[in-house]
């Protein structure tokens, strides 16, 4: 809960597609001078190019048109990529069409009946520049010349799908093509570094678990405990900047081991499918030469989720990927001494598979650093350098800021001071600062008056335990979307979850808003337009209290689809969005009745958060119970 500030035409295919499209048309130009030709042919494509054949075929051959009049397709485009499919599903893949076109990298991957029976066995030529130079006048690619065309010809379509992008001129891209190429894509053992665990600060429950794990791992050394008594692996979660990487260096440090970094895109620069899984196993197999090893995967999430179905292109290629990581994480013949740690900032996209026991087993919130972790990390960057200054001023801009951020805040006051050449002060942290104003009387009380309704709604309806309430008095500018006040709640043990309960947490959230109604007659913008605003998280509560725990009007179950699932329910089902609209509207009224009847709590509320800026849950509850014991005792 913070308060804060028609059909469109077909475009023109991607330049991969393009270029696939070439070799593609000459391998099947026999059979696409009529349309209604019927034929079966086997497209054996270069290496890591299946999927763009097939996508490249699709768009000559298919046509939503193409069905008989039970409605089987026509047209069937299909590619096979590994020896183990069962020749019974290549056959009901093409028992109902004319024209049949399967792609794949090797002839064995097909059975040999289906071979013999093809029109057409041809290998697909691989792209040579004048492939690229007519791609780019189909793709409207600009600026393609021959030198270019040259070198796009030796590089990976996977890489030029991520490089070329509309946006992007042509140049740019290769430009930076080049560089990735020139780089290693191996992964490489990184020595452990001099910081320590026992030195960070602001890490929580993941610094706890990491001396446990130096622990444990010092004792299997000694022999005093078995593999299976140490913990195998575990994912941090974070927001970006909060210093995942930094960690699993500390904690290869404190463990005393080596530390192997990795992440799907490193894998995914080896190349196709194949390159992909080959590097993902040479990750594993490099930190059990190094045993004992911790093995860091970086942006975990990238690897993606099984249940994530909405890109049907890429599901099977994702699939794979995760089952390759499955079968590295739990190998049949062990993986003693290597600890596998993943960071991620969304562990929801995470396949759920990936996190079960005896793989990444454990996921760990790291959270954003307070007051006096900040102070520690910025004396950490600042190499121990005493600063005897008051650092008040430090400490309330940089609330909320992640490791990353103090780290370069630490560097440009280091560069100020050695380019004036003078030792370094509390004047070049602050100048080194962003920008930062103070807010109006009229911006503060609205942040208050909305914190206020929150904290009042919360309490009264008793959803959840008010921590504290607090609201920022200095913003930074140009800073796009930024909370200047939040209230924090923390869920109440033992609590029965009823729809009371998620009525009242919507409830709360509606507070904020209903309150500035009541105090100023409508409400400011700063309930919406973001992932994490109090409008969008009482829409997903709604959305789930009618779709996910049967407290609707219906008790079927429905998840939803993709990474935001609950969006994909209310995007499909007009109905849903009705129902969603009405809870909110219903718990809205009440919350405004609440604050209606509290009014003078709420204006009492508010001036200390105007005053102090800072308020914890304590003096919320003793505002109600004042309010509660005044009226019994006037009660007739």
């Amino acid at each position: 809960m913070s308060y804060r500030l028609a059909s469109r035409p077909q475009s023109p295919p991607h330049l991969v597609i393009a270029v696939a499209r070439c070799g593609a048309r000459n391998a099947l130009r026999p059979f696409l001078r009529r349309e209604n030709l019927a034929f079966i042919a086997v497209l054996i494509a270069p290496e890591g190019t299946v999927d763009y054949y097939r996508r490249a075929v699709s768009s000559l051959i298919q046509n939503p048109a193409h069905v008989d009049e039970y409605g089987n397709d026509t047209t069937s485009v299909f590619t096979v990529v590994e020896n183990t499919i069962e020749p019974r599903s290549v056959y009901d893949r093409v028992k109902h069409a004319r024209q049949v076109v399967a792609v794949t990298e090797k002839r064995e991957y097909l059975p040999a009946d289906f071979l013999a029976g093809a029109d057409l066995v041809t290998e697909v030529v691989r792209p040579t520049p004048d492939h690229f130079i007519a791609a780019a006048r189909e793709a409207k690619v600009r600026g393609m010349t021959r030198e270019h065309a040259e070198f796009l010809s030796t590089v990976s379509f996977d890489t030029i799908l991520v490089a070329v992008r509309r946006t992007r001129p042509l140049l740019s891209a290769v430009r930076q093509m080049m560089r990735m190429a020139a780089m290693a894509t191996e992964p490489a053992a990184e020595p452990a570094p001099e910081t320590r665990l026992e030195d960070m600060h602001g890490y929580g429950e993941a610094r706890e678990w990491g001396l446990r794990l130096a622990e444990d791992l010092a004792a299997w050394r000694r022999g005093e405990i078995e593999w299976e008594d140490v913990d195998r692996g575990a994912v941090l979660c974070g927001p970006p900047g909060c210093g995942k990487t930094t960690y699993a260096k500390a904690l290869a440090a404190s463990c005393g081991v080596e530390l192997v970094v990795t992440s799907a895109a490193r894998w995914q620069a080896a190349g196709h499918l194949g390159d992909y899984l080959k590097a993902m196993r040479a990750s594993f197999k490099l930190a059990t030469t190094k045993s004992p090893s911790i093995l860091f995967l970086d942006e975990l999430d990238s690897v993606g989720s099984r249940e994530a179905r909405t890109d049907s292109d890429n599901y099977d290629y994702r699939r794979q990927a995760i089952n390759g990581l499955l079968e590295c994480l739990d190998p049949s013949e062990g993986r003693e001494g290597v600890v596998v740690v993943g960071a991620t900032n969304d562990v929801s996209a995470i396949d759920p598979a990936l996190m079960r026991s005896g793989r990444l087993e454990l996921c760990i919130d790291i959270p954003l650093p307070d007051a006096r972790s900040r102070v520690g990390i910025l004396h950490h960057h600042l190499k121990g350098l005493a600063l005897s200054e008051d650092l008040s001023l430090f400490v309330r801009a940089t609330r909320g800021w992640s490791g990353a951020d103090i780290e370069r805040l630490a560097r440009d006051a280091r560069r100020l001071a050695r380019r004036r050449r003078v030792p370094l002060s509390l004047e070049h942290l602050e100048e080194a600062m962003p920008e930062r104003y103070t807010l109006s009387v009229e911006e503060l009380r609205h942040a208050a008056i909305h914190e206020a309704g929150h904290a009042l709604v919360g309490v009264l309806l008793e959803s959840d335990v008010l921590r504290q309430v607090r609201v920022e008095r200095e913003a930074m500018v140009r800073a796009g979307v930024q909370s200047i006040g939040i209230t924090a709640f923390e869920p109440a043990m033992g609590r029965v979850r009823t729809v009371e309960y998620y009525d009242g947490r919507i409830a709360m959230l509606m507070g904020g808003i209903a309150a500035e109604k009541l105090v100023f007659g409508s409400h400011a913008d700063g309930a919406g337009g973001d992932p994490s605003s109090d409008l969008m998280l009482a829409s997903d509560i709604a959305t789930r209290v009618e779709r996910h725990y049967g407290f609707g009007e219906a008790l079927t179950v429905v998840l939803g689809k993709g990474d935001r699932p609950l969006d994909s329910l209310r995007n499909g089902d007009p109905e849903l969005r009705r129902l969603v609209d009405l809870r909110l509207r219903s718990q809205f009224e009440r919350a405004f009745a609440l604050l209606t009847d509290y009014r003078r709590e709420l204006d009492t509320l508010a001036a200390a958060l105007v005053e102090n800026d800072f308020v914890d849950g304590e003096f919320v509850r003793a505002l109600c119970t004042a309010r509660s014991e005044n009226t019994a005792s006037v009660a007739p």
